[in-house]
């Protein structure tokens, strides 16, 4: 499969094939390496910039979820 870029206003466009399954409005950001290939990697968003204070324990405490306080496998890997 080939695509072409073509100018629309300021800007040069790539069409991505619907075959690819990227919904509407998807954030990438472009990179460009030394080689002159182009990858668009996806924006990935801090869930937890949204709330700074969650409180974990507490929301679970307040659902009933048990915790038992102590690791199960590795959940503690940086006191290894």
């Amino acid at each position: 499969m080939t695509v072409k870029t073509r100018r629309q206003g300021n800007s040069i466009m790539v069409t991505i094939p619907a075959s690819f399954n990227i919904g509407e409005n998807v954030e990438f950001e472009p990179i460009k390496d030394e080689n002159g290939v182009i990858s668009l990697l996806p924006v990935r968003h801090n869930i937890y910039t949204a709330e700074s204070n969650y409180d974990l324990r507490k929301a679970m405490e307040e659902e009933n979820i048990g915790d038992n306080g102590t690791p199960v496998g590795r959940e503690d890997i940086w006191n290894d």
